[in-house]
């Protein structure tokens, strides 16, 4: 029997018990590619729900009988409705969109202790509500022998009586330790004035106090005294109810005017412009340059999750430190070009590829207006133009978070 003959008897055989085999693997596969259609499309047992509560009809509200009190029928849980004052209004989102809850400071899950300096003045940052600070504050001062004078707890005021240390007899010493809320929901801020007059002068308690410390080492060292005993003790010794209203709102809220979202300040020029300094570098934001006399800052923002290297990059280490973001060009060249004034109030929707002058200008303007105390900050393209609610109110929200 010749090779050939041999090996077509062996291959009939196998083609024979191949061919089913074949046939039941295209016919699985068949099946197997209908299978999402058929288990998770949208008549499957399996389909997609997240989207049925937008379907769900109201349910009539309760109807008492005539004469029957219907105090106690109210909602529970009522939902109040978005309004144009609300940072999360949006009249133009083409689609539904869930507002985000107002974001709280960044580091709440663990109580720091910070001495914050801008300029001359320095102040104690604390993640904690001023309600729970005051019953600490006045627990130090009790631990430390120093008598307290006076303590408004509506105005977050609290002033020790004369004193003398023991180191410097010649003088008489005295504290004012103002309690604020912090510029992020949730925290507080405590200011110390030091107040000194010779010995020779007896000093009266209705003495007024000075805007700055008399004595700045003095002053120093109340604060590095009280804020590493805040530091070290737990937050276990209660609420002050009294308290929860010290110092009125936070200084830096989220709101919307003319249907565009911004942030007020309520701080001095100096430490509205520190602060805004400090934020415009954090997150993803990079600075190109800022005039805070114009009250101008020309920046960038790259999502951080976005500007991390993948695997291959990671892999084949290309890539790992990018260079920070540029532009061809000046602030100077920026503002020039920018809408101010009415123009700039009533400004129409960013649409960066029409622009004729500066094409192709990258990044942001974080445009500062108000007056002291009261500052306004919006975040527009480079051109001046608005952004789109949904973008102006991500830029604004990682801002705050990072104002200090």
């Amino acid at each position: 029997m010749s090779p050939i003959k041999a090996m077509t008897i062996t291959t009939t055989p196998l083609l024979s018990i191949k061919r089913p085999f074949l046939m039941l693997m295209v016919a699985s596969l068949t099946v197997s590619l209908s299978g999402c259609g058929m288990f998770f499309g949208e008549n499957g047992p399996f389909r997609n729900r997240e989207g049925d509560y937008l379907k769900a009809d109201n349910i009539p509200p309760l109807v008492l009988p005539a004469g029957k009190k219907s105090e106690t029928m109210g909602e529970l849980y009522p939902i109040p409705p978005i309004t144009a004052t609300d940072f999360g209004f949006d009249p133009t989102a083409d689609a539904y969109e869930v507002p985000r809850p107002m974001p709280l400071s960044a580091n709440l899950e663990q109580e720091n202790v910070k001495i914050q300096r801008v300029g001359g003045e320095s102040w104690i940052l604390l993640n904690a509500a001023p309600g729970e600070v005051w019953p600490r504050i006045r627990n130090f001062l009790n631990v430390n022998t120093l008598a307290v004078s006076k303590a408004d707890i509506s105005k977050g005021i609290i002033e020790t009586s004369w004193l003398q240390f023991k180191t410097d007899l010649s003088t008489y010493d005295r504290y004012r330790l103002q309690i604020d809320q912090g510029v992020q929901p949730e925290t507080t801020e405590i200011h110390i004035t030091h107040m000194s007059v010779p010995v020779a002068e007896k000093p009266a308690a209705d003495m007024g106090w000075p805007r700055r410390s008399v004595n700045p080492e003095r002053e120093k060292w109340m604060l590095d005294e009280l804020a590493a005993t805040l530091a070290s003790e737990t937050a276990e010794g209660g609420t002050s109810l009294l308290a929860q209203t010290i110092g009125g709102s936070v200084k830096a809220n989220l709101g919307v005017a003319g249907n565009e979202p911004l942030m007020t300040i309520k701080l001095d020029r100096q430490r509205t412009f520190a602060t805004l300094t400090y934020a415009a570098k954090q997150d993803g934001f990079t600075t190109f340059e800022s005039d805070t006399e114009a009250g101008l800052f020309y920046v960038q923002y790259i999502d951080p999750e976005d500007a991390k290297p993948g695997w291959f990059r990671r892999t084949f280490h290309i890539g790992l430190n990018p260079k920070p973001p540029t532009s061809k060009y000046s602030l100077a060249q920026i503002s020039t070009n920018m809408l101010t004034g009415d123009a700039f109030e009533k400004a129409p929707r960013s649409d960066r590829d029409e622009e004729k002058v500066l094409p192709d200008a990258p990044g942001y303007l974080i445009v500062v207006t108000g007056t002291e105390g009261n500052f306004v900050v919006r975040v527009r393209d480079p051109y001046g133009k608005r952004l789109t609610p949904h973008e102006a109110r991500e830029l604004l929200t990682i801002l705050r978070r990072n104002l200090i």
